[in-house]
Parts: C-alpha cells; structure tokens; sequence
C-alpha cells in the first residue's frame, strides 16, 4: 500500500470510530434528554460562560447547530442565554443548576462507556496511551 493510500486508510478508520462513539453516546444520553453535542456544550459551559460563537468553533460544527442544541437546553433548563451587557449582539450560555446535575449525569455514562470499551486493554495499555499522544499532535497541529 502506498503512503497516500495509507494515509486515507488512517483517517478513514479515525472517522468511523469517532462517528460509531458518537452514535453509542447519543444512544446513552438519550435517557437524560440530552445528545452528545448537548453534553459537550454543558460540559464547556460548566468551565464557565461561553459565546455561540466560542461554542461553534469549540466542537466543530456550525453557529445553527449550536443554536438548535442551545434552543433544546434551554428547553430543559439546563443552560440559559444571556446578551453580554458590552456588546449586545453577543450572546453568552450559562449552565443551569439542573445543567450541572445533567452533566455530572452525563459525566457518569460517559465514564462507564470509556472504562467499557478501554477497560480490558492489558498489555495494550502502553500502546493506546502512545496512541493518545500522537492523536493529541494531530489535533493541536488542526488548532494552529
């Protein structure tokens, strides 16, 4: 196999187990109302208040699906809108009470979908950790 063909391989792979995750979590959270994306914003805005704009460009996905999740926690009481008292056109998310007891819910699912999966490695401990860390490059490379 040639490097470009090899390459392709290595993204195509790192995809489909990214997308399988994401299904398998959104399956999860299902039962506390919430997708995976839902749970990214609360967990971001658990860290503190975040602009739309912040959140979009946090999680890869556009200003309308961020607005869409937000229009859906806010419906649960989960995260609120605020306009920033500087510039009004900005508007900032919060989390609720009932958000951060959402996310600590969601925390937990979380937790014991990765120790599920992770859990029984043994010997590939060492290897999935190097992995990590080469992932971690790619991913700061994609910041820059």
């Amino acid at each position: 196999m040639q490097k470009n063909e090899e390459d392709i391989q290595i993204f195509s792979t790192i995809a489909k187990i990214h997308r399988a995750i994401q299904r398998e979590l959104n399956r999860r959270l299902q039962k506390l109302n919430i997708t995976y994306l839902d749970f990214l914003i609360l967990k971001a805005t658990n860290e503190g208040p975040k602009t739309m704009v912040e959140l979009a460009k946090r999680f890869y996905v556009t200003q309308a699906a961020i607005t869409s999740a937000v229009d859906r926690l806010e419906k649960y009481n989960l995260v609120e809108r605020r306009r920033n008292s500087k510039d009004r056109r900005v508007i900032v998310i919060s989390i609720t009470p009932e958000g951060k007891r959402t996310f600590e819910e969601g925390v937990k699912i979380y937790k014991a979908f990765a120790s599920e999966i992770l859990g029984d490695m043994g010997e590939m401990r060492d290897v999935l950790i190097k992995l990590n860390r080469i992932l971690e490059k790619l991913n700061n490379i994609e910041e820059k």
